[in-house]
């Protein structure tokens, strides 16, 4: 398992903001329902908008008076009511830039001044009139014939007549935007488009809901259909431009009032969590393809093409008609002279090309990726080949690397450096013996050492690995004991001892005996097991601080299945079970870890864990963990991907089926 990448430089600030600023909701915001389950958040000085679930709306509410995202986050957890670490994280980041949520030093969104409108129209009455002229002007239109332009006065009559009417529609709009408590931005004059004319900023409009989104899409475009009424009956030599300008504002290639009226009656507005991701986790091409993917809107989508069809047809039928052209003729035509093998052929030949450039891309990728991964495998076992020279400085370099004596001063740490004794064994050579006396520390300079495990009955069992770097031998001196464990040479290896005596005068009089064990047995493993291996080591050093080393006596069970657990465990030593109604299903060993999933759930274990062998665990109680996972977004994000795994289905968000799934 790999862990997800640590943040770089410009990801700092998001890491403060997830972790450590306490977050407020802002003064002012203005809550909507727009939707059965979709609920807008308005910053009324700054006219920005956040659109969330209803969910999603009472995490927000979570901070008020002053919360951190941990918090709230453990919070939600011990309630089961977490959704997605990553949707949770992209919230808050959401909220904080729209300004619905208040960090500390954070600028806020710059003000937006609206224009106090005073006209009125009711969203009802002008859907009533919109339909009832749509109607009466079709029925018009397709019982007069259609006349075309004699002089060039009559085609620029048209124009002017379609621009009027498109303004007037975008007067009428703000009309109803205003009477339905929305605000109306930048009203303006314009003159650099095909149509100039009056137009305004129809953001607001998302506050009215579907059905004001619809009245507002319908009175956009009635005055066009009530000209092109009008013009049938006593201009009839300005349809046609007219007309012209109805398939644009009826067009579903752009932003048309059709295409809104589209949204509005078969697409929920996106969620602001699930496009345009600004957490740094979420920023990667399958995440966002997924995003996509899950909210893209299958109704609107089908109706949007299904339109497609008809406006193109019907585009096509008017192009026939002012050619006086038979429509029917012209794709026998086609048909006759293999037209259709023709267009079939492109579109095949352009789909061909599409696959073979994502094909080719793909092996691209594919081999670029194995000739790194091969590369690097050669140079990782030509670097274990190598023997490092034992030079002081390479000593002094060893000793300043590991985790134990990191933090001794220089000047110690040098003195420390000239104390040292290199020592090189062969491999399945023994280093030290279960059970003796014990008056050296040693620290693995190069090579690998197993650590052996000597049951009073049976075989010798390897319960750990060392590389270097990492120092063992400690407990005996520390406790003033035998050996605990068997050491040996896994491959020639070197190592640096120190003297029972050099170690108490040069180590001891600067660390505490908790935090020399601290050091060589918790960091150590954590540094090299998978899990925990990517930690920062800020982070390994919390989970060090909160965690404890306890042992289980063979046939002892930790966790059983259908009750509650407290603990999540990293096996240290020994072996484990898991069973599920008391059928073995695996066995843990030395880096794996269990108990995350009923933690993360707040639910009862899904199967029990009983020890095999005399076993060895760190252990962290329940509310640590939570607290762990939830200041470190990285670590959250790492558990959560695991226990999904290891559940077949996301872990979050969880209900009272995924309860009753786990009892």
């Amino acid at each position: 398992m790999s862990a997800p990448r640590r943040p770089d430089t410009a990801d700092t600030d998001q890491a403060a903001l997830l972790s450590q600023v306490k977050l407020r909701p802002a003064d002012g915001v203005r809550v909507v329902d727009i939707r059965a389950d979709r609920v807008a958040l308005k910053r009324n000085d700054s006219g920005t908008y956040l659109v969330v679930t209803r969910a999603q709306r009472d995490i927000l509410d979570r901070f008020e008076g002053g919360r951190t995202a941990p918090q709230v986050l453990c919070d939600l957890l011990s309630e089961r009511l977490s959704p997605p670490l990553r949707e949770y994280y992209e919230l808050l980041l959401k909220a904080v830039r729209s300004g619905a949520l208040i960090a500390p030093g954070r600028p806020q969104p710059p003000a937006k001044p609206f224009v106090a409108w005073r006209w009125r129209l009711s969203g009802r009455i002008g859907r009533f009139f919109a339909l009832t002229t749509m109607c009466v002007a079709m029925i018009l239109v397709t019982t007069h014939a259609l006349q075309l332009p004699t002089h060039p006065w009559q085609l620029v009559l048209g124009w002017v007549v379609v621009a009027l009417s498109v303004s007037l529609g975008e007067f009428a709009g703000a009309s109803v935007v205003a009477a339905g408590d929305g605000e109306i931005y930048k009203p303006r004059w314009t003159f650099r488009s095909l149509l100039p004319g009056f137009r305004f900023d129809d953001s607001d409009s998302l506050m009215l809901g579907r059905e004001g989104e619809i009245d507002l899409a319908l009175v956009r475009i009635a005055p066009l259909f009530v000209a092109t009424a009008l013009a049938s009956l006593w201009l009839p030599a300005i349809v046609l431009p007219l007309f012209a300008g109805l398939l644009y504002q009826l067009s579903p290639f752009s932003r048309t009032p059709l295409m809104a009226l589209l949204r509005a009656a078969y697409r929920d507005p996106q969620l602001d969590t699930s496009y345009d991701l600004r957490f740094a986790q979420n920023q990667l091409y399958l995440i966002l393809l997924r995003s996509r993917l899950k909210f893209a809107d299958q109704r609107f989508l089908l109706m949007s093409a299904g339109y497609s069809v008809v406006w193109l047809t019907l585009v096509f039928l008017c192009g026939c008609a002012l050619l006086h052209a038979n429509a029917g003729d012209l794709i026998r035509t086609l048909l006759k002279h293999g037209g259709t093998r023709l267009t079939a052929g492109v579109l095949l030949i352009g789909m061909g090309t599409l696959a073979a450039g994502a094909a080719g891309l793909a092996v691209w990728f594919a081999v670029r990726h194995v000739r790194l991964a091969v590369g690097s495998w050669f140079a990782r076992r030509a670097a274990r080949r190598r023997r490092p020279l034992v030079a002081p400085e390479s000593i002094l370099a060893c000793l300043a690397a590991t985790h134990l004596f990191r933090t001794l001063p220089p000047e110690d740490l040098a003195v420390l450096a000239t104390a040292v004794r290199t020592e090189e064994v062969k491999t399945r050579t023994n280093i030290v013996r279960q059970g003796e006396a014990g008056d050296r520390l040693y620290v693995v300079f190069s090579g690998a050492v197993e650590i052996v495990r000597e049951p009073p009955v049976g075989r010798p069992e390897v319960v750990a690995e060392l590389q270097a770097g990492e120092v063992f031998g400690e407990i005996a001196l520390l406790r003033g004991g035998l050996r605990t464990r068997t050491v040996r040479a896994s491959c020639p290896t070197v190592l640096l001892s120190i003297t029972k005596d050099d170690f108490a005068g040069l180590v001891l009089s600067h660390l505490s005996r908790e935090a020399v064990e601290t050091a060589v047995q918790k960091l150590s493993f954590l540094a090299r097991i998978p899990l925990s291996r990517a930690w920062s080591p800020r982070a390994a050093g919390i989970f060090a601080q909160r965690s404890q080393f306890k042992e289980f006596p063979e046939h002892e069970s930790l966790i059983r299945e259908g009750e509650g657990n407290q603990f999540f465990h990293i096996v240290h030593e020994g072996e484990f079970s898991v069973r599920k109604r008391d059928v073995e299903i695996a066995r843990l060993r030395a880096g794996d870890f269990f108990g995350e999933i009923s933690l993360l759930q707040s639910s009862v274990a899904t199967a029990s864990i009983v020890a095999v062998t005399p076993a060895r665990c760190l252990v962290m109680p329940r509310r640590d963990f939570l607290d762990f996972i939830t200041h470190d977004f990285l670590i959250g994000l790492q558990f959560e991907e695991i226990s999904s795994r290891r559940l077949g289905k996301p872990i979050f968000p969880l209900g009272q089926a995924a309860f009753a799934e786990a009892r």
